[in-house]
């Protein structure tokens, strides 16, 4: 068969192609064919003029091909984009229910549409786009996706540090219904949030959901809850029965948020304190200063960037937990997670091992903890395996 685009790997470079993972990097490529453009669609051979995939393209970026469709007689288009958002939306349908109304509906790589993010609140979805290929089908996806979920509006929010790496520039905009405002509300777990599309990220973090129920149940006391973001941890525990907590975010903006989503869960003012400022800082002055806790949550942003930061990150876990040890009462609750997919399971239980020897403390794991269901595990993408954490008894 002939292709109007299409480029050849280097010898013996097509194999993790051929196993279905999405990445080929450029040191991969040995020939390109055709008028190729950054976003085009691109058919990806072997040495030998074999077929192994169609992929988007970009000379932008380390990662020069995302692998889309490995069956040669299906080319990616509208009805193959239709027919990818209808499957991620029949995976996630048993999330929707009275009480939840918050998912991810599109999770890039584990969907076979790398480079996007799809949110939904409610009746309103945050798409986020980081690759040209699908940033050429942004208003097109938009379409497919408000037809598919049947929803009010949809949001483009494809902004970042991945977009220029892509060599994109940032794009925020209504792409297809009406949003009366940038703020609503939605539940999970039958919590009520309120949700700013124009906020950090899509405006939600989905990919704890589970995590929070587990933290709220065993969780109890007084509460430390760090790099809170919208108090969603410690909303679980306080309404569990824990006495107070104390949030903490380097965001002055994180308190109206925490406000509002306290007021919106019936829990009174005073049963919250916030404190503005840096993890690493305040959780070395409570140490220092004797304070103590009975249950304590660490959500950090991502340490890890990318494997070359690795030693240096696993240190700054080490610290955190090292700190966060020394304020957790005898007998408490840890909930401590690591959003580093350069960082693995056994790398996160070394450096919290690491900082419960320095701490002086004999700790037990009551659960591994991961990413909610509605960002699945790809098996030939090991990179979408990305949240892990540990429920630890001090």
């Amino acid at each position: 068969m002939k292709y109007k685009k299409s480029i050849i790997l280097e010898k013996g470079r097509e194999k993790l192609a051929k196993n279905r993972n999405p990445w080929i990097f450029s040191g991969a490529v040995k020939t390109i064919n055709g008028n190729v453009e950054d976003g085009d669609i691109v058919a990806v051979l072997a040495i030998d003029g074999s077929f192994i995939a169609w992929g988007h393209y970009n000379s932008k970026s380390g990662i020069a091909i995302r692998l889309l469709e490995w069956n040669v007689s299906v080319m990616p288009d509208t009805n193959w984009l239709r027919a990818k958002v209808s499957d991620a939306f029949n995976m996630r349908r048993s999330l929707i229910t009275d009480s939840n109304n918050i998912y991810r509906l599109i999770f890039s790589e584990s969907d076979m549409m790398p480079g996007v993010i799809c949110d939904v609140f409610g009746d309103v979805a945050v798409l986020a786009v980081s690759t040209p290929g699908f940033d050429n089908w942004k208003n097109e996806l938009a379409e497919i996706i408000s037809q598919t979920v049947k929803l009010n509006a949809v949001y483009e929010k494809s902004d970042g540090d991945g977009r220029k790496i892509e060599g994109l520039e940032n794009s925020v905009q209504l792409l297809s219904g009406n949003l009366e405002s940038a703020k609503l509300t939605a539940l999970e777990n039958g919590f009520r949030y309120e949700i700013d599309v124009t906020g950090q990220k899509t405006g939600f973090y989905a990919d704890q959901r589970d995590n929070r129920l587990y933290f709220g149940v065993a969780a109890s006391g007084e509460v430390l809850d760090m790099c809170s973001f919208s108090g969603a941890f410690s909303i679980h525990a306080l309404k569990n029965g824990a006495d107070n907590a104390t949030l903490c975010d380097i965001s002055r903006e994180a308190q109206f948020l925490i406000d509002r989503n306290m007021e919106l869960n019936s829990i009174d003012r005073s049963k919250y304190t916030f404190i503005q400022g840096d993890a690493f800082e305040v959780l070395r002055s409570m140490a220092n200063d004797g304070r103590k806790f009975d249950s304590i949550v660490l959500d950090p942003p991502k340490l890890v960037p990318s494997n070359k930061y690795l030693e240096k990150g696993l240190k700054a876990y080490k610290d955190l937990n090292f700190n966060a040890l020394r304020l957790l009462r005898d007998g408490g609750i840890l909930a401590t997670f690591s959003c580093s997919g350069a960082v693995s399971m056994a790398d996160f239980k070394s450096a919290v091992a690491f900082a419960a020897k320095d701490a002086n403390k004999e700790l037990r794991i009551l659960r591994h903890l991961h990413q909610s269901p509605d960002h699945p595990i790809r098996v030939s993408a090991p990179e979408t395996e990305y949240l892990k954490g540990l429920l630890i008894r001090g």
